[in-house]
């Protein structure tokens, strides 16, 4: 599960000057949005490239920082789900 990001990628876990911008808009998560999707929720985030498989950047992340990472609910959140419900952990996931 490698993370191939291009200097210019969106991917919140790029880390790149694009990534940040768009997070900023509020268009996608950021890090410790997705973070809090999978440890708060239980939701993963999908990657963008692959909206049917889980986002490589995030899971390594996790990972890494020694918190939950294994997809344990199927339907993965994309840009066109309700992400916002699942970024802060007081949300009510309620959806």
């Amino acid at each position: 599960m490698a993370c191939n990001h291009k200097a210019d990628s969106a991917c919140p876990f790029a880390f790149t000057e694009t990534s940040e911008e768009i997070q900023n808009h509020g268009c996608l998560p950021t890090p410790h949005g997705i973070r809090n999707m999978r440890v708060e929720h239980g939701k993963t985030w999908a990657c963008h490239e692959e909206p049917t498989k889980p986002c490589a950047g995030a899971i390594q992340w996790l990972r890494k920082e020694g918190l939950p990472h294994q997809v344990v609910d199927p339907q993965l959140l994309t840009e066109h789900s309700d992400w916002q419900l699942y970024v802060n952990p007081m949300a009510s996931a309620e959806a």
